[in-house]
């Protein structure tokens, strides 16, 4: 498209962004749900119409380094430091090696009973581990829920980000580029990733905050967000590009350590109510824009496409999605027990009906190049499985969160 096309179809594209969010801002559902049902539309129609529509595809690396930075920062800054401490255990617990064993429990029946390939299915059911809070977090805004549970839900979600993105990384490197995956090998890249990316966020962070105390910007509307906006990105492609660790974890902790700082500074040149309330809302506004154009694209991938419906292998695709995560939550509930930190089961429901999918599982399925063989069917397979946890997740948890009692201590 030239310039004023593309103009005209970015004007377009973002009323119907906002028709969506108005006319279905009452729904149970997620906005997202409606987004992907627009963009599969928006890819049937291009695909049947005789009406020559412009066809909408993204590169792997804007999805990575234009789209995906900012939903990292977004979750990462709604962090609460001192009750994500008090659940760091648990945490990262489900977040490490729970990714790892939810991405074998999904993979094993799903290879059993189809006939693809072993590390093909390890490498989508890597994609499809982690989980998004967004619509959770809209629910927990309706009914009152223990701030542990809050940070137990947004921590795990936060922190899976980066061992998702290694583990797409490592098997994405096995599976479509065909280099040599060892165990030892794999361990070794994904501490040093780790170690490397949260060493250079804290620099980073550090490094911006000092910069906006001595240029006085903490309460300038134009640098206040902007500064934190560079050097998500500069860190972000500094681990990404430059040194081959994760770019997610490098913004994480850029994050933290960034809002750790703030909390240091003298009041007098701390930010107003009304340029705190500006922060928040420009930065809520980029996660939402980036949450949308992923899942439109995902919505306009699959209609645009004659995708054959393997009815037999989504349905076993899904059930195994929800056993895995079962046996993670349910799993790791009872193993914490032995080292008395104690979830109570009221909230093990939750965090299992909480494990939806979302933005990062579309990335991360959406970069998958355009020649691999099993890039459709992994496309819909995703479609399949956000569109579910999406739908029937959310009722199931606005439903169960009515009769629950959630304020039993853990």
């Amino acid at each position: 498209m030239d310039v004023v096309h593309g103009l005209v179809f970015v004007c377009f594209f973002l009323i119907a962004l906002c028709a969506i969010s108005h006319y279905f801002r009452n729904s149970p559902l997620p906005v997202v749900c409606w987004v992907v049902l627009f963009g599969t539309g928006y890819g049937i129609v291009q695909k049947f119409t005789l009406t020559e529509l412009p066809w909408i595809r993204l590169s792997p690396d804007v999805i990575l380094y234009i789209l995906l930075p900012v939903l990292i920062f977004d979750s990462s800054r709604k962090l609460r430091m001192k009750i994500a401490l008090r659940v760091a255990l648990p945490s990262v617990l489900l977040a490490t090696l729970g990714i790892l064993l939810s991405m074998f429990a999904m993979a094993l029946p799903i290879r059993l009973l189809t006939d693809l390939p072993w590390m093909d299915v390890l490498f989508f059911c890597a994609i499809m581990s982690a989980t998004d809070p967004v619509a959770v977090s809209a629910i927990f805004k309706v009914f009152p829920v223990p701030e542990k549970l809050k940070m137990l839900v947004e921590g795990e979600s936060l922190l899976n980000d980066g061992t998702t993105v290694i583990l797409f990384s490592l098997m994405f490197g096995k599976v479509v580029e065909g280099h040599e995956l060892l165990f030892s090998q794999g361990v070794l890249k994904f501490v040093l990733s780790m170690g490397a990316a949260i060493l250079m966020g804290m620099a980073a962070g550090w490094a911006c905050m000092a910069l906006m105390r001595n240029w006085k910007a903490l309460k300038s509307h134009f640098i206040g967000p902007l500064m934190p906006l560079l050097f998500v990105y500069l860190v972000f492609c500094a681990a990404q590009a430059g040194l081959d660790v994760s770019g997610v974890m490098a913004v994480m902790a850029a994050t933290i350590t960034m809002k750790l700082v703030l909390l240091k500074y003298p009041k007098e040149i701390m930010p107003g109510r009304e340029l705190v309330e500006f922060d928040r809302d420009f930065w809520n506004f980029l996660s939402e824009l980036a949450n949308s154009i992923l899942f439109f694209m995902l919505g306009a991938e699959i209609g645009a496409h004659s995708c054959e419906f393997h009815w037999r292998l989504l349905l076993i695709s899904l059930a195994s999605l929800l056993m895995a995560r079962s046996v993670v939550v349910y799993g790791f509930g009872a193993a914490l027990r032995l080292v008395r930190i104690r979830i109570p089961l009221a909230w093990q429901h939750v965090l299992n009906l909480g494990g939806l999918k979302g933005a990062l599982s579309v990335a991360l399925v959406l970069m998958i190049p355009q020649d691999y063989a099993y890039r459709n069917l992994f496309l819909l397979a995703a479609l399949v499985m956000c569109l579910f946890t999406l739908v029937f997740n959310t009722l199931g948890l606005r439903v169960y969160m009515k009769k629950a009692d959630l304020g039993e201590a853990g």
